[in-house]
């Protein structure tokens, strides 16, 4: 217990009640997109300030039920797990134009406009290449939050290195086990349980898909260079926060290269990568007053 103490100080994470580790089931509906079927969430006040959120790698909406808890006290939430992740049905392609689809697709589903857009990780570099592109001119994206975005420059694990060089048996061996543990590796023991059993009681239902995606995914997703793409982005709507102790994002580069050539609004929080769903409130309440 007091090595969990240390941890929560350590890294300014905040004491999460049990119960908010899940959603309301009856907030999950099904999509159609190209013939499969995407799980989607919405719930919060209807009449509400809108936004909308993106998942990052490997995770899904579930994974951030302590976020979207606090944000739907006062914001109507819309989310999906994208294809492939979470209770979406396996597509063939997982690049960045698929899931601006899939994003648009669920969009029009719910009539869903002028909205703020809020995205982590992979989700957070998927918001700011949302933001940049004409397409998603016409839902009135009226603010942008990216927690801890990839696109610039990611750090690596061993069973992802293996993905990238294509080396599938020791794929099968490592990356799954390896990205479970990476997902949580420093977090006090209550936190780590309830994140570790939402995210395995999800994928071990259909592990060949989270496998199959993964390996896709790790080889040919743009996780870095994607500068030109965020600079299609660049104006003073664009909220960007990376953590201090990111083991996926390498926080010193990507600040150096986006603080020097940006109007974004960034800046570097003590922490760790999985920023939103350990600090909540905190979250929520940067959300709310980015104005």
């Amino acid at each position: 217990m007091f090595g969990d103490e240390m941890i929560y100080e350590k890294y300014n994470i905040e004491h999460i009640p049990v119960e908010k580790f899940s959603l309301n089931p009856k907030s999950f509906h099904k999509v159609d997109f190209k013939g499969k079927k995407m799980n989607s969430y919405i719930d919060g006040p209807e009449n509400g300030p809108k936004l909308f959120f993106i998942h990052g790698f490997n995770f899904f909406v579930e994974m951030y039920s302590t976020l979207i808890n606090e944000l739907i006290l006062t914001c109507r939430v819309l989310s999906v797990d994208l294809p492939g992740h979470g209770h979406t049905d396996a597509f063939e392609d997982y690049s960045v134009n698929t899931f601006q689809e899939a994003i648009m697709t669920t969009l029009d589903h719910y009539d869903f406009k002028d909205f703020t857009l809020v995205g982590h990780s992979m989700g957070g570099q998927l918001s700011i290449m949302c933001t940049g592109d004409s397409r998603f001119s016409k839902y009135n994206i009226s603010r942008t939050v990216a927690f801890c975005p990839s696109g610039i420059k990611v750090n690596i694990s061993f069973g992802q290195w293996c993905l990238r060089s294509g080396l599938g048996r020791i794929m099968e061996r490592f990356a799954f086990p390896d990205n479970l543990s990476q997902a949580f590796p420093l977090f006090p023991s209550e936190i780590k349980k309830s994140l570790f059993d939402v995210h395995f009681n999800v994928i071990k239902q259909n592990k060949q898909k989270y496998l199959t995606r993964q390996t896709k995914m790790c080889r040919t997703f743009p996780w870095e260079g994607a500068k030109n793409e965020f600079q299609m982005a660049e104006n003073e709507r664009v909220k960007v926060v990376f953590a201090t102790n990111d083991v996926c994002v390498n926080t010193q580069f990507c600040y150096q290269q986006i603080k020097g050539n940006s109007k974004w609004n960034v800046k570097v929080e003590k922490g760790l990568h999985e920023l939103p769903i350990i600090r909540p409130v905190w979250a929520a309440q940067l959300i709310r007053d980015f104005e």
